[in-house]
């Protein structure tokens, strides 16, 4: 093994380990305190951002991109993630239960479904099973071209029509439903800029399974351990507040307690589970 691997790897496990102290101290009052403390002030806050590398906060997702390139030069597209979205299109999760509560009245009576993020089709053959789906539905998924090429291999092995993969957001405009589901903290933009876009807003919008934070917005980056991605924590009120204006309704919100996002430096903002909206025009 060369040399600069071994640098990077022991490096990686550097960083781990110091986000995983101040991930456990930042649970606790005195920790928490004593972490925001030492980000208010330059000096340790240059200290503590070093020894966390990759896992601190970022101005921008091109920034956050460029730091994790340093240590792994993967994402999204890496195959270990394909493989686990194959395997989900098998699976419901406790947190897709309460969707199925929302959706369960109406659901016969989608004609076009938007799922932005949607890899490679997993929510719809998992969701397919509880809920009444019609015939006549469209659900089309807006994702990177690897997730294309491979969701329109799967949809080709289960003999599926109703997928139809989409290369634009404005395909979006006056649908029945848009879904965001484990997707929305790999967008920059905010959910209101981007239904603030499309020419008609969908009837009705469910955000689940993404990381809120309490506070700001916060950009940092998700370590799956063999692929990191940038993403953002969008803060709660600020999601709400948006939504309100293009004036929709929150019906229905949830935790989902299967995942979290901890951003070290900012225990004051992080939220021990993600969370899930149900949201209607009114």
């Amino acid at each position: 093994m060369p040399q600069s691997d071994i640098i990077i790897k022991i490096r990686l496990l550097q960083i781990r380990l110091v986000a995983k102290v101040l991930t456990l101290a930042g649970r606790y009052r005195s920790g928490s305190s004593g972490i925001v403390w030492a980000r208010s002030h330059i000096f340790t806050r240059w200290i503590v951002n070093f020894l966390l590398g990759y896992r601190k906060t970022f101005d921008s997702f091109a920034e956050a991109q460029a730091c994790s390139s340093h240590y792994i030069n993967s994402g999204h597209e890496h195959a270990e993630e394909l493989r686990e979205h194959i395997r989900l299109s098998n699976i419901i999760r406790e947190s897709d239960y309460p969707v199925f509560f929302f959706l369960s009245q109406s659901s016969h009576e989608l004609r076009t479904v938007f799922d932005l993020g949607g890899n490679v089709g997993n929510l719809f053959y998992a969701y397919q099973r509880y809920l009444k789906f019609s015939d006549k539905l469209t659900w089309m998924i807006f994702d990177l071209p690897k997730q294309k090429s491979v969701g329109q291999k799967l949809a080709a092995e289960r003999n599926e029509n109703r997928i139809q993969y989409v290369n634009s957001l404005k395909d979006a405009s006056g649908v029945d439903l848009l879904v965001s589901s484990g997707s929305l903290h790999y967008f920059e933009s905010s959910l209101s800029d981007l239904l603030g876009a499309l020419h008609t807003l969908p009837r009705r919008v469910v955000i689940n399974r993404t990381p809120c934070s309490r506070k700001e917005d916060l950009i940092t980056i998700q370590d799956a351990t063999s692929y990191l991605i940038p993403c953002k924590l969008h803060s709660r009120s600020n999601l709400l507040d948006g939504m309100r204006r293009l004036g929709y309704v929150i019906r229905g919100e949830w935790p989902v307690y299967e995942r979290n996002l901890w951003v070290p430096l900012y225990p004051d903002c992080s939220n021990d589970h993600y969370s899930g909206f149900y949201f209607e025009r009114i």
